[in-house]
């Protein structure tokens, strides 16, 4: 008990550590789609500023909901600043999931021998990508946090009537944060009664529970839309039978290992492929290959593909490794010393690899830190009115031209250059702070070198650390070239 409870105390610092360096969004949904609809019902974004999907109606409520509540609690106590918002919510989620793990790894004791126990602990909070994923809040994150719950509560030797109606709260919740979790339930619940033979009362009272929160769902819905409305067939409706979300990019049904494989941080991507095709096949029955499973495979077969899709099911990987390893059923205590020995050095490694990858996702900004330069804007020059000059998907209010508008600046002029040769003495405003925002490959070009040169602009800041881009190199996910670099130039 003692080394659970250093292990979740050093979980809980890195945790935090994560939830104030990771500034941003990973991905566009995870602001657009949760943060500015708060900021909407709050009074401070325009509805038309909002992404089409607010028009369209395809996004459940719930989180923009708890996000608005919480916000909201935070203006009431003079904590305005958005950064510091954002950084709160990262926080909650992070609180949120390191409860739930913990749930989790006691619930899943008695699956893992006394000699692996210390081993899956540890990977269960520090596995390198999950202080990242566990800190963003995103409808990735919580509706994967929900389904880690609803698991912990069915694999209990004996179900109680009261803990099926928990289950299926938590199923229910994993749905209002994201409908593609419905896969997951489904696999559950098929585990629930043809392998683990549960009674068809238990199962109903596990349905009318989360059909219950649905229902519930949909008054979250209309404090949003301001009418009545199913998202959720929305959301269907328009991505899969209108084609939609295939305009956002197609890939083959097999992008998913090359995605883990990739991004996984080599070898440790390959390792999590391995481990549950073994679980596959020595442990047909297991819960977690009937509830992964189905959601995999149907994800696979959907042509638009990202590999955040597969967030919600982050959480078990380690205890996958960690039953595939068992039953590998290698005794490495009797091998010969030689081969002992070099199996003990490849873990060394491999723990070194783990360990540089979790400090580094733990220390950088979200994405490519587009939210780590206008928080250096909003601490530096926020309140002087300003003109910022980009080019190219380089603003970082607006890299795709929808404007954050949560993190936006008061009194701030977007210009927005159409070539680089454009850049002159003309742009610059005698009234305002100037700041010149590049995307590193940009920078370096003829035209914006030249002018940087010739204004003695200085570099103030840049959107990843530059000690850490050493480290990024070793990434597949990260872009170096794209790096955004903000100029201060003079008057």
């Amino acid at each position: 008990m003692k080394y659970e409870r250093i292990i979740f105390l050093a979980a809980l610092a890195l945790y935090a550590v994560a939830a104030w360096y990771s500034t941003g969004f990973y991905h566009g949904d995870e602001h657009y789609q949760l943060i500015e609809y708060a900021a909407y019902k709050m009074g401070n974004v325009a509805r038309e500023d909002l992404a089409w999907e607010f028009e369209a109606r395809v996004r459940p409520a719930l989180q923009p909901l708890i996000a608005y509540s919480s916000v909201s609690a935070m203006e009431a106590l003079s904590l305005d600043d958005p950064y510091l918002q954002a950084f709160i919510l990262r926080l909650l989620t992070a609180i949120t999931a390191l409860l739930s793990i913990r749930f989790f790894t006691r619930t899943c004791r008695g699956m893992v021998a006394p000699g692996y126990f210390k081993w899956y602990l540890f990977l269960s909070y520090f596995l390198w990508f999950l202080p990242f994923v566990n800190v963003r809040f995103s409808s990735e994150t919580w509706s994967g946090i929900m389904i880690l719950n609803a698991i912990s509560v069915s694999i209990g030797k004996e179900l109680r009537w009261s803990r099926m109606y928990v289950a299926g709260g938590f199923l229910g919740l994993g749905f209002l944060f994201r409908y593609q979790t419905a896969f997951l339930a489904l696999g559950l619940i098929l585990w629930l009664v043809f392998i683990k033979k549960e009674r068809v009362t238990g199962v109903i009272r596990l349905l009318s529970a989360g059909l219950a929160l649905l229902l519930m769902g949909m008054l979250a819905d209309y404090w949003l839309y301001g009418n009545w409305v199913l998202p959720a067939w929305n959301y269907f409706y328009i991505n899969l039978v209108e084609g939609i979300a295939s305009g956002y990019g197609t890939e083959a049904w097999w992008n998913y290992f090359y995605s883990i494989f990739r991004f996984g941080f080599f070898p440790i991507g390959i390792m999590v492929i391995i481990s549950f095709l073994v679980l596959i096949i020595k442990r047909p029955g297991n819960v977690f290959v009937w509830t992964i499973l189905p959601f995999f495979v149907i994800h696979s077969i959907i042509p638009h593909k990202e590999l955040r899709f597969l967030f919600p099911v982050i959480n078990l990987v380690p205890i996958i490794m960690v039953l595939a390893y068992q039953d590998l059923g290698w005794d490495i205590l009797r091998w010969k010393k030689a081969r002992r020995l070099a199996v003990q050095a490849l873990a060394l490694v491999l723990l070194a690899i783990n360990g540089i990858g979790a400090v580094t996702v733990s220390l950088k900004p979200a994405d490519n830190g587009f939210a780590a330069v206008t928080q250096y804007i909003r601490q530096h020059y926020g309140r002087e009115p300003i003109r910022l000059i980009s080019y190219h998907n380089s603003n970082p209010y607006g890299p795709w031209g929808l404007m954050a508008s949560f993190y936006m600046e008061q009194d701030m002029e977007d210009i927005r250059l159409a070539s680089l040769n454009e850049l002159d003495d003309t742009l610059l405003s005698e009234h305002r702070i100037n700041l010149l925002v590049l995307k590193r490959e940009d920078a370096e070009a003829g035209p914006a070198l030249d002018f940087i040169e010739g204004q003695q602009a200085q570099k103030v800041t840049q959107c990843v650390p530059a000690w850490m881009e050493p480290l990024l190199t070793l990434y597949g996910g990260f872009r170096m070239r794209e790096i955004l670099e903000l100029y201060e130039l003079t008057n």
